[in-house]
C-alpha cells in the first residue's frame, strides 16, 4: 500500500502589471494601487530606460530602478535577476527617497545577486551602435541593450561580482573590455575609447559601492520562494510593454528584454503557478516614443524626436492628443507620437500577456480630446494586403505595408471629475467607450484612470 502524503499547495498571490502597447501607459498608477497592501513588490525587467513617478507626502519623484512600492512602509522591494542595474542611478534614487523621508529604504530594498550591471562602456557602445545602424532604433542610450548583450555573451558583471576581491573583479572587467575592443578596432569613431586605464577606473568605482549595497544583495530565488510559500501578496511592476518585447514586438524597434508576462516571471524569480492575475495597462488613446510601426498614429508636428513650431490653431490631431495628455517621455523628455486606441493590437496581445483584466488610463483626457474634435475613435480591424483582418500582422517588415485602421466613432466628448469612483457615474458615452473596448478585445476593464493622481481610479469589483 502506497503512503499518500497530502501537500498543501500555496495559493497563487502574485499580481503582474504589464504594458499592453508601446510603454508609457501609466503602469505606475495601477502598480501603486495594487502594492498598497503588498508584502513584496518586484521590478523584473529593463533598466534605467524605464521610468514612473511616485508620490510621497505630496512630493513627486521619477524612479527608474527602485520599485514604486517603496513608498509603502511595510513593503519589501526587490530588483530581480531580469533587470540590468546602473549603480550610479540606483544610488541617487536611494538618496532622493531618503531625503524625501521615505522610511527604511536600505533595509527594505533587496537586489538579486544575479542581476547584471550597466557599466560606462555599455553607454558608449549604445551610442556607437545607433550611429552604425542604417535606421537607428532611437534608444535612450542608457546602455541597456549592450548590458543584456554582455549577459548573453557571458562576459557580464553581476551584482554578486562587486563582492569579489579587487583583482578578481578587475579581471572580469578587463575580459569584457578585451571583447569589445575587437569591435572598436574596426571603427575609427571609438578606436581609442576602451584603454587599459578603464579597467582600473571601473573596478575602483564598483568596489566603492560595496559598503552601500552589500546588505541588499540576496539570493533572489530564496527570497521570493519564502513570500510565495507563506501566501504573501506579491506585485510585479512590469517595464516597457508588449510591442516592445524583443520577441513579440516590432523587431528591430524593440527593447532588449522580454517585457511580456513570461519575461516578468523569469526576471522576478517567479513561475506560472505563482500568478493570481495579470493586469494589462493601456491608455484610452495610444502613444509611442521613437521609431517603429504605429497604425493608428495621427499626424503631428514632430521631427527628429522634437516638436517643431506650429500655430496651435493649425495643429494636427496628434498635436492635440499629445498636448492634452502631456505626452513626453518620463526618462528622456522626448515628445511621444500619439493616435487612437487600437483594439486590434490589444486583441493580439491577449494570449502573449495572459491578460485577465485591463486598466484603461486617461479616460478623462480622451473626453477632452473628444470635446475639441466632436468625436473619438477606436480601431476595430485593419485593411492589410487586400484583406480585412482582426489581428496585428507579423510580416510588416516583409510586406512594407503599414495596416490601415478601420474605426468605430463615438460622437462628442465628455467631462470626468477626478473624484468619480463608480463606473455608473461616468457620462454615458464614456461608459460606451469602455464597453466597446471590452467587446472588441474580449478582456474585462477592471480599472479606469480618471485623473493624474494614483488615487484617481475607478475599480470595478464586479467584472
Amino acid at each position: 500500500m502506497v503512503n499518500e502524503t497530502v501537500v498543501n499547495k500555496p495559493k497563487p498571490t502574485a499580481t503582474i502589471v504589464v504594458g499592453g502597447a508601446w510603454g508609457d501607459e501609466g503602469k505606475g498608477k495601477i502598480a501603486s494601487r495594487a502594492a498598497q497592501d503588498a508584502d513584496l513588490v518586484i521590478r523584473a525587467t529593463g533598466g534605467a530606460n524605464a521610468g514612473h513617478t511616485i508620490v510621497w507626502n505630496g512630493k513627486k519623484i521619477a524612479l527608474h530602478l527602485v520599485p514604486g512600492g517603496i513608498v509603502n512602509p511595510q513593503t519589501i522591494c526587490f530588483i530581480g535577476q531580469g533587470v540590468v542595474v546602473d549603480l550610479d542611478v540606483l544610488y541617487k534614487e536611494i538618496i532622493q527617497l531618503e531625503d524625501m523621508g521615505v522610511p527604511n529604504v536600505r533595509e527594505r530594498l533587496k537586489i538579486s545577486g544575479r542581476a547584471h550591471l550597466v557599466l560606462p562602456y555599455h553607454k558608449e557602445l549604445d551610442e556607437l551602435y545607433e550611429k552604425l545602424k542604417n535606421t537607428p532604433v532611437g534608444t535612450t542610450k542608457k546602455g541597456i541593450g549592450p548590458a543584456y548583450e554582455d549577459k548573453d555573451k557571458r562576459i557580464g558583471i553581476r551584482m554578486y561580482d562587486i563582492l569579489r576581491e579587487y583583482d578578481e573583479l578587475k579581471m572580469l572587467v578587463e575580459q569584457a573590455l578585451r571583447v569589445h575592443n575587437i569591435l572598436l578596432r574596426s571603427t575609427s569613431e571609438k578606436e581609442s575609447l576602451f584603454k587599459a586605464l578603464w579597467k582600473e577606473t571601473i573596478t575602483i568605482n564598483l568596489m566603492s559601492y560595496v559598503h552601500d549595497f552589500e546588505t541588499m544583495i540576496v539570493d533572489g530565488d530564496h527570497l521570493v520562494e519564502k513570500f510565495c510559500a507563506n501566501g504573501k501578496k506579491i506585485v510585479v511592476e512590469g517595464a516597457q510593454a508588449y510591442r516592445l518585447d524583443k520577441d513579440f514586438g516590432d523587431y528591430p524597434d524593440v527593447t532588449s528584454s522580454n517585457c511580456v508576462t513570461a519575461g516578468a516571471l523569469i526576471g522576478g524569480h517567479l513561475n506560472h503557478k505563482d500568478v493570481k492575475e495579470v493586469i494589462v495597462v493601456l491608455k484610452a488613446y495610444f502613444s509611442r516614443v521613437g521609431n517603429g510601426v504605429f497604425p493608428t498614429e495621427q499626424q503631428a508636428h514632430i521631427e527628429n524626436d522634437e516638436v517643431y513650431y506650429y500655430d496651435p490653431r493649425e495643429g494636427f490631431i496628434g498635436d492635440l492628443i499629445r498636448d492634452l495628455g502631456h505626452e513626453y517621455g518620463a526618462t528622456t523628455g522626448r515628445p511621444r507620437r500619439t493616435g487612437w486606441f487600437d483594439a486590434v493590437l490589444v486583441r493580439s496581445s491577449k494570449r502573449a500577456l495572459g491578460a485577465d483584466y485591463l486598466c484603461i488610463n486617461h479616460l478623462d483626457t480622451l473626453g477632452k480630446i473628444g470635446k475639441h474634435l466632436g468625436y473619438v475613435k477606436m480601431c476595430y480591424a485593419y485593411q492589410y494586403q487586400g484583406d480585412i483582418i482582426e489581428r496585428f500582422p507579423d510580416d510588416i517588415n516583409i510586406t512594407g505595408e503599414v495596416p490601415t485602421p478601420l474605426y468605430r466613432t463615438i460622437k462628442g466628448g465628455w467631462d470626468v471629475s477626478s473624484d468619480v469612483r463608480e463606473f455608473e457615474e461616468l457620462p454615458e458615452n464614456a461608459q460606451e467607450f469602455i464597453k466597446m473596448i471590452e467587446r472588441e478585445t474580449g478582456i474585462p476593464v477592471k480599472y479606469i484612470g480618471v485623473g493624474p493622481d494614483n488615487d484617481d481610479l475607478i475599480v470595478r469589483e464586479d467584472v
